[in-house]
């Protein structure tokens, strides 16, 4: 994601095409897991990205609720500032939050801990900045193999570009997220598989190939460009399959997590 996340207009294309497709939908399977909650929480939503989970929660809770929106991407910050600015954006570190202890009620964190390079760290400081009885309520992927749309993208993109450093589907493992969880300081922990079938009015390829963060320093421009044109043909045939009513339309698999914060801090 980080390569694509550089790419010129990236947050504009996000809130334009990936948003009604992917996050705002599995958002509201995010939201639901919130319950309860009220106005007087204060709710922190990290890895925000041009803010759809904190909009919906202002949109739930009215427009007294205390939402705080943290993304580390300074450029997609900026957008969720022009779309809702009376909400709190902040640019920060997941693995160093800019706020004091038992700051929050309620932590969002929607398809974010998998791009995080120390998800222990980032774990151990949502659990700092929550009080005792503080919830986390997040999402990850489930492996790629589970999502037949992003499979078949991601082999095509490979045939072109080698192997991939792919961090999307890299955090799916229930186990895992378990243990880190409980290490942190969590209990109750909870994960549910949940599958959607998402739905594209336009997909994106040549974006969707970058999120796999492929090496592509070696490669002169136009020769990068002529692998990123054969990636969008390519794709484009591939997914006909696909299209139903006009839209690109697939199922997607997602671990929906809960988790209750202990009431002695760890670490």
């Amino acid at each position: 994601m980080e390569t694509a996340a550089r790419t010129s207009g990236f947050p504009e294309t996000y809130e334009r095409l990936l948003v009604p497709a992917i996050f705002a939908p599995w958002a509201e399977e995010l939201l639901e897991r919130t319950r309860p909650i009220g106005a007087a929480d204060r709710i922190l939503d990290l890895g925000c990205g041009t803010g759809i989970v904190a909009r919906l929660l202002r949109a739930r809770l009215g427009g007294g609720a205390r939402i705080t929106g943290v993304d580390i991407n300074v450029e997609m910050i900026a957008l969720a500032r022009t779309l809702a600015p009376e909400l709190d954006w902040r640019e920060g570190n997941a693995q160093a939050l800019p706020f004091a202890d038992a700051s929050f009620e309620l932590c969002t964190c929607q398809q974010m801990l998998q791009f995080v390079p120390d998800r222990a760290a980032a774990l151990r400081e949502i659990r700092r900045v929550l009080g005792p009885g503080g919830r986390l309520v997040a999402a990850t992927w489930r492996p790629r193999h589970e999502q037949p749309l992003h499979d078949l993208l991601g082999r095509i993109a490979e045939a072109r570009l080698g192997v991939a450093n792919e961090k999307r589907f890299s955090l799916a493992s229930e186990d895992v997220l378990r243990t880190l969880l409980e290490e942190a300081g969590f209990s109750d922990v909870r994960i549910q598989v949940v599958t959607r079938t998402e739905r594209y009015a336009q997909f994106p390829f040549r974006l969707n190939a970058l999120a796999a963060n492929f090496d592509l320093s070696g490669l002169a421009p136009e020769d990068r460009e002529a692998r990123l044109t054969a990636i969008d043909a390519e794709s484009e045939r591939a997914t006909r399959d696909f299209v139903v009513d006009g839209a690109i339309a697939a199922p997607a698999r997602a671990n929906l997590i809960t988790a209750t914060a202990n009431g002695v801090r760890c670490g």
